[in-house]
């Protein structure tokens, strides 16, 4: 009989894949609306980044820091939709 691996075993590379996958996601820069500009944010802080007059301006900033950690850029639009994604 074929062993089944568990979700608690750490050396399935499918679940390290997994565990790796999230925390780079952790890492993502988000560009958000909010009121009179927008902000670059990632999932990892609660404080925001930067602030920006433009959503381009924004995109422009957090296409920088995600090329830096190898990450991706999701762009939203005023409803807080993803409207773009940029991966690096």
């Amino acid at each position: 009989m074929k062993k089944i691996p568990y979700k608690t075993d750490q050396d399935n590379p499918t679940i390290l894949a997994y565990k790796e996958a999230v925390e780079k996601g952790k890492k993502d820069q988000h560009v958000l609306p909010r009121e009179n500009g927008w902000i670059v944010k990632s999932l990892l802080s609660e404080k925001i980044s930067q602030f920006f007059n433009t959503q381009h301006e924004a995109a422009k900033f957090a296409e920088s820091i995600a090329k830096n950690l190898g990450t991706a850029v999701f762009v939203h639009d005023l409803d807080g939709r993803i409207v773009d994604r940029k991966d690096y």
